[in-house]
């Protein structure tokens, strides 16, 4: 068996995204949430920022994926028509910095040249009525204040015309807890996963992202302390589990992280998830193949089929002549 335990390193470097990217996104969300916390108009119902998504997980890959920033206000939920207007008044003071803003379901989605950034709006009934709870949002970026970890937010889903309920803190921490019970294994788990997608069909889109991650979460083998024979263990295991579904015509319920009540998949469809499936099964015995591989070479050329030209080919073995080289040197020198 080749584990190749230094190929999957290098491989998992190559997909990360570059350094320089994660400045671009540094810079972007850090000017954006001084410009919301200072704004004339916005900063009167300004309370807080703070990242989620895979850029706050750690589980992007390489270019990199959009900055999600959670804007945390003190604006009233219960009047009626109270979502659309609140999305409105983020929209408008993110406008008057920003040239190209576009509306998203649950979401302002900002294009720069160098980043993109997904901005949402969010409040909480506590927050009007509890002082140490907005106090604790302050710390929003850590998972120290247990007031704040055991909170939903409501956030207005333009689509519906409401408020629904969203709790990023504890989806950050499901994965921080997974990926600690599986010794640091999970996240560069989700990154293979989440490439092996990526270069394995452009069509259709879905699924990806954060139910890619879910589905990883759902079925991580947590014993495995190697990234080769944890790949395989997860698509044996996505194979076991959702089958039956794709046979059946159905797609399976993945409850969010953070609000179980949430299904992450309700936009999966059977056709995308049916396809999800029949990639699954046809990388699964190849990558088998590639564990199994005794010869160093091989391994690493079956692997290069499963995640493409990013992870590491084997050097290529020395050749040396057919018969021995003589000195070039004159007659009669030692």
């Amino acid at each position: 068996m080749a584990n190749l335990p230094s190929y999957f390193r290098d491989f998992l470097s190559e997909i990360e995204p570059s350094p320089s990217y994660k400045e671009d996104q540094k810079n972007g969300h850090t000017t954006l949430r001084r410009r919301l916390a200072e704004d004339g108009d916005f900063k009167v119902v300004h309370v807080n920022t703070f990242l989620q998504g895979s850029y706050r997980r750690n589980t992007a890959i390489h270019p990199g994926k959009d900055v999600d920033i959670v804007v945390v206000t003190s604006i009233d939920p219960d009047p009626p028509g109270s979502a659309s207007a609140a999305n409105k008044r983020l929209g408008d003071c993110l406008k008057r910095y920003y040239r190209n803003v576009a509306p998203q379901s649950r979401s302002w989605g900002i294009t720069l040249s160098y980043v993109m950034m997904d901005v949402v709006l969010a409040t909480s009934r506590r927050i009007r009525k509890d002082a140490s709870f907005a106090a604790s949002l302050f710390k929003a970026d850590s998972l120290d204040s247990d007031d704040w970890t055991s909170e939903p937010l409501l956030i207005p889903d333009r689509d519906l015309g409401r408020w629904v309920e969203t709790h990023p803190k504890r989806q950050l921490a499901w994965t921080s807890e997974l990926n600690a019970a599986c010794g640091g294994y999970f996240v560069p788990l989700v990154k293979m996963f989440k490439w092996w997608r990526k270069v394995t069909y452009d069509t259709p889109k879905y699924p990806k992202g954060y139910v890619l991650e879910r589905l990883a979460g759902e079925c991580v083998d947590t014993s495995k302390r190697d990234h080769a024979e944890g790949f395989v263990a997860l698509l044996q295991n996505i194979q076991a589990k959702y089958v039956g579904y794709a046979l059946a015509g159905l797609v399976p319920i993945l409850p969010d992280a953070g609000v179980p009540s949430h299904n992450v998949a309700h936009r999966l469809s059977v056709a995308d998830f049916k396809t999800f499936m029949e990639r699954v099964a046809e990388a699964l015995p190849i990558a088998r193949a590639a564990l199994d591989e005794k010869d160093i070479n091989k391994s690493a050329e079956g692997w290069r089929r499963v995640f493409g030209d990013k992870f590491p080919a084997a050097p290529e073995k020395a050749s040396f002549p057919p018969t021995p080289v003589r000195p070039n040197k004159p007659a009669g020198f030692a």
